[in-house]
């Protein structure tokens, strides 16, 4: 066994009631997200708590107190029975998982819940069949609220305030649209946007929500924020557990867990949304003025993704899915759940 974990493992068993340990099965669970960010604290954590408690104490969760592994290492840290439970961003499983990566495609998404559910519900409807995560158990999917656009020296409303300007962008599908739009791009992980942005080396950035932006302390370097049509993109993951820890468990208590993972867990992040509701309503009363982004704005920027969206249906062809039937039904269901 790692290292870390037994000790990881032995710090938690010995922090509990001796009756609890002997009548539970002890999971380990990791969140790669610092414990007081809102996934760790609001997502993972009270999933893990639920668990027992649907249980009726047989199964027992552990979260880490911090990240056993990158987290680019989720997946191949599961399999290696490093920890048992985890979830990876699915931006980090390109090229392993491509089904999945609908959700970060440009225009599909709505709200967290909305989205959420339609990733779940894909998954379950479209991608399952391609096995793209079958080294795993799968046991839920999330869609975080999506990204928009900030300026910080007014708002960004047509591409004329992007070409020739540097705009700070999330790898990926934003920095992607935004260098077709001729903008001189600066593309970094969300965790260094801090820097750049409050540096002021560029006047505007884009591609994560506006209680990312608060939790990331870029959100007062904005004078303005534009909503786009469908959302330029989302951040979404994967939750899974170990495949011979899950198949060790008595079948009530699989049954148990699913009861609150899958459709439940998806449905469940309307919690995310209400945070993302209350960091706007901050923001706007902090003076920063939100906007909608005009039909030719929208327009514009459809037609610079339109080639990511094709790449997308291309690759799911390739995997023997119907990447428009797919796409959608994604579209759909956001719309109807959000």
């Amino acid at each position: 066994m790692n290292f870390r974990r037994q000790l990881c493992r032995t710090a938690l068993l010995l922090a509990l009631p001796l009756g609890a340990v002997a009548q539970s099965n002890n999971l380990l669970v990791n969140s790669f997200l610092a414990p007081q960010h809102p996934v760790t604290s609001m997502v993972i954590k009270p999933w893990a708590e639920k668990v027992g408690q649907v249980t009726e104490g047989r199964v027992k969760m552990d979260v880490a107190p911090s990240s056993l592994a990158a987290p680019h290492q989720q997946l191949a840290s599961v399999n290696k029975g490093v920890f048992d439970v985890a979830y990876q961003f699915h931006g980090l499983m390109a090229e392993q998982v491509k089904l999945n990566q609908v959700a970060h495609l440009p225009f599909v998404n709505t709200s967290s819940r909305g989205s959420s559910v339609a990733l779940w519900r894909t998954y379950q409807k479209h991608f399952a069949k391609a096995k793209e995560l079958d080294d795993v158990h799968v046991l839920a999917m999330f869609v975080l609220p999506p990204g928009v656009f900030y300026g910080m020296k007014g708002p960004i409303d047509g591409l004329d305030k992007l070409k020739g300007n540097k705009v700070y962008a999330l790898p990926g599908v934003p920095a992607t649209i935004l260098e077709a739009a001729a903008a001189g791009v600066v593309a970094a992980p969300a965790a260094r946007s801090y820097e750049i942005v409050s540096g002021k080396t560029v006047d505007a950035f884009v591609g994560y929500s506006v209680s990312d932006a608060n939790g990331l302390k870029t959100l007062s370097y904005a004078t303005d924020i534009t909503d786009i049509a469908g959302n330029i993109t989302a951040p979404s993951f994967v939750l899974f557990i170990n495949k011979k820890r899950w198949a060790a468990l008595q079948d009530k208590d699989r049954k148990a867990i699913e009861s609150i993972s899958g459709e439940a867990f998806a449905q469940n992040m309307k919690m995310y949304d209400d945070l993302e509701s209350k960091m706007r309503t901050e923001a706007a009363s902090k003076g920063i003025k939100f906007h909608k982004a005009s039909d030719a704005f929208n327009k514009d920027l459809q037609a610079l993704g339109a080639p990511l969206v094709q790449a997308w249906v291309n690759d799911a062809q390739k995997l023997g899915v119907n990447g428009r039937e797919a796409l959608d039904f994604y579209r759909a269901e956001a719309i109807a759940n959000r």
